[in-house]
């Protein structure tokens, strides 16, 4: 490609937003989904979780020229809706938008929409669940791959670029375990498509493990790139594609302390 590349970074992050089909967990009505998702302790648990790994994440990207997005739902209590106001000030860039419920894939265009600015060339948007956490170079990173791919498969259409080495932090009877995986299909976490300006697709298109049924995609397998809870109110189960715990407790925590906003002390007091 010729001309110069401006390409706009933009994130997302759903905050108990109720999408009237974005659930693995079936609600009878969009109330009962809203009594589930607001219950106080839940969203204390929710809070503490974005606290501890998703916003120092963000925050310490070594690259904090990008956009994020932060979804929620009209019904967000309005104290938990000044909380997260107050929380995500210190980002460069936060947008808070807040909607009525609508269709998943409906509801994520209508709030990149705000976002994207004038100017660019291109957009690449990128998804982090709120209890999720991505690696202090991501961005940096992800706009490198963006801009080399741009070059080799050109921008016709949409491109995906993901991220398969992590960390899962699970929490359960046991107590809390952190444990090394290298998925095979991508995950959600940082998964992020590229697209020319003013192109309706992002990457909420399709669903994380069949994007690259649709759309060119590059993984990056070797860099650790997230840290994945697990924990008693996800969504969707731990089901990994690929391989895990080939890393000892010593080296797991060399790596956090080196690529991540956090230690394996911290994240054992979960």
């Amino acid at each position: 490609m010729g001309a110069q590349i401006k390409n706009q970074i933009i994130g997302l992050v759903r905050f108990s937003y109720p999408s009237r089909n974005g659930f693995s967990k079936e609600f009878p009505t969009l109330g009962e989904l809203q009594s589930f998702l607001y219950d106080p302790e839940r969203l204390e648990r929710r809070f503490a979780l974005f606290e501890m790994l998703t916003l120092p994440s963000l925050l310490a990207q070594r690259d904090p020229d990008f956009t994020c997005v932060f979804l929620v739902g009209e019904g967000l209590p309005p104290d938990a809706l000044e909380h997260l106001r107050d929380l995500v000030k210190p980002l460069a860039k936060p947008v808070i938008v807040q909607l009525e419920p609508l269709p998943h894939y409906a509801a994520t265009k209508k709030a990149f929409k705000p976002a994207t600015a004038a100017g660019a060339t291109h957009v690449t948007t990128f998804r982090l669940d709120d209890d999720d956490a991505l690696d202090l170079g991501y961005v940096e990173r992800l706009k490198h791959i963006a801009d080399r791919l741009l070059h080799v498969s050109g921008d016709e259409t949409p491109l995906v670029i993901g991220f398969n080495r992590g960390f899962f932090l699970e929490t359960g009877p046991k107590g809390v375990e952190i444990y090394d995986v290298c998925e095979r299909l991508p995950l959600g976490i940082g998964l992020a498509m590229v697209r020319r300006s003013g192109e309706p697709h992002n990457i909420f298109a399709r669903n994380h493990r069949f994007v690259s049924q649709f759309f060119n995609t590059y993984t990056d397998a070797v860099t650790p790139s997230f840290i994945r809870s697990v924990h008693r109110d996800n969504d969707s189960g731990t089901h990994i594609t690929g391989q895990s715990r080939t890393m000892s407790e010593a080296d797991i925590a060399k790596v956090l302390a080196k690529n991540f906003a956090t230690s394996m002390q911290q994240l054992k007091t979960v």
